[in-house]
């Protein structure tokens, strides 16, 4: 039950955004921007948010080649370009934002290993393809020297324009930004249902004290795993991703932001510490899910990888593992729609959520105003 107070002061907004991730915030935000006066609510299921904006591995990439040869498959030429400056964007938004000292921005690089020489006429393909709107051709093939790999590695084909971020520093910028904006943010607000109201939507959150209802002129969904909640027909399924995290080791002191098998599997090092994790094609239909989990096959080839190639000899020890849920569709483009004359959605990220949510959430922003 709720007081005449709430109700009157707290419970009735122009915008609420469902999911206090990248896109959310950054939906709320942009909002903000072109209605300064309008009130907003971010609700997160979680304390901190659910699904993968600071559960990932913190990489500020855009594109391995091996994604990007799937993208084509799936795409064409013309929408793998667009995709790939949806996520460039969305990066250089993100940074612009918050800054690069907040976010722990590093602009090391982004590697694919190869364990076997690849088709440079590939590599040179995709800068020719890129450059027109990227204005850079971003990849090169370098040698694999000086990271402690086995010789199982070849070399790497390196794009000179990807990093890494801190999601935490990240999401606690953001979240500051958003609180700077006059925006309330809900934590540990699940919402069971959305229903018409009277002239928008009504919110049900199921809290601690029980049920509580918001009244929204505009409702945005920006919950990617969790989407089939409410559109249980949206082309949509969820991934979870697992991470291991070592601790120190002195031959964890190299940068950059690593991939392999098409992108499925990926690490770097944090704070002299190595950082690995994806795998879920190891078990496709286990990690379709979104309950948060370590999977003991994935883990297990995750840690044979370690020794395998990319720390061969190295008495390593696992200091922490936990797991981040994604979504993923028939391919990558995001969904950003408008669901009904007072409902949106933006969600279906296809794992690149540090990358495209900034730019998702501009676009949510966009289709609120139109």
């Amino acid at each position: 039950m709720i007081s005449y107070w709430e109700r009157e002061a707290l419970s009735q907004y122009d915008l609420v955004v469902i999911g206090g991730g990248i896109v959310g915030n950054f939906t709320a935000l942009e909002y903000a921007k072109a209605h300064p006066n309008a009130k907003i609510a971010v609700l997160e299921r979680g304390f901190f948010p659910e699904g993968a904006s600071t559960k990932n591995a913190g990489f500020a990439c855009f594109g391995s080649i091996a994604e990007l040869e799937h993208d084509l498959e799936t795409l064409g030429a013309e929408q793998t370009v667009a995709l790939v400056m949806q996520r460039f964007e969305g990066l250089q938004k993100l940074r612009n934002t918050l800054g690069d000292e907040a976010i722990g921005y590093e602009e090391v690089g982004g590697f694919e290993i190869c364990f076997e020489t690849p088709d440079l006429d590939r590599i040179e393909f995709f800068n020719d393809l890129l450059e027109p709107a990227l204005g850079a051709r971003p990849y090169s093939w370098v040698s694999a020297a000086g990271f402690g790999f086995s010789e199982k590695v070849v070399g790497l084909i390196k794009n000179a324009l990807e990093g890494t971020i801190h999601t935490g520093k990240m999401m606690d910028a953001l979240q500051q930004k958003v609180r700077e904006a006059g925006i309330r943010y809900f934590t540990q607000s699940p919402v069971s249902r959305i229903e018409n109201g009277p002239s928008g939507k009504t919110v049900h959150i199921q809290s601690l004290n029980g049920s509580i209802a918001l009244e929204a002129r505009q409702v945005a969904l920006c919950t990617n795993a969790f989407t089939k909640d409410f559109l249980p027909e949206l082309n949509l399924n969820p991934g979870r991703g697992m991470i291991v995290l070592t601790k120190p080791h002195p031959a964890f002191d190299w940068k950059g932001s690593f991939h392999y098998h098409d992108g499925y599997h990926y690490f770097r090092t944090v704070d002299g510490r190595l950082l690995l994790g994806g795998g879920r094609q190891l078990d496709l239909q286990g990690e379709t899910t979104t309950e948060p989990g370590i999977n003991a096959i994935i883990e297990a080839q995750l840690l044979k990888d370690i020794q395998d190639f990319i720390a061969p000899g190295v008495s390593f020890e696992i200091d922490q593992k936990w797991s981040g849920v994604m979504a993923f569709g028939a391919n990558k483009q995001p969904v950003v729609q408008r669901i009904d004359p007072y409902m949106i959605a933006g969600v279906r990220l296809g794992g690149m959520g540090v990358a495209i949510g900034a730019s998702v959430g501009a676009a949510m922003a966009e289709l609120l105003r139109s």
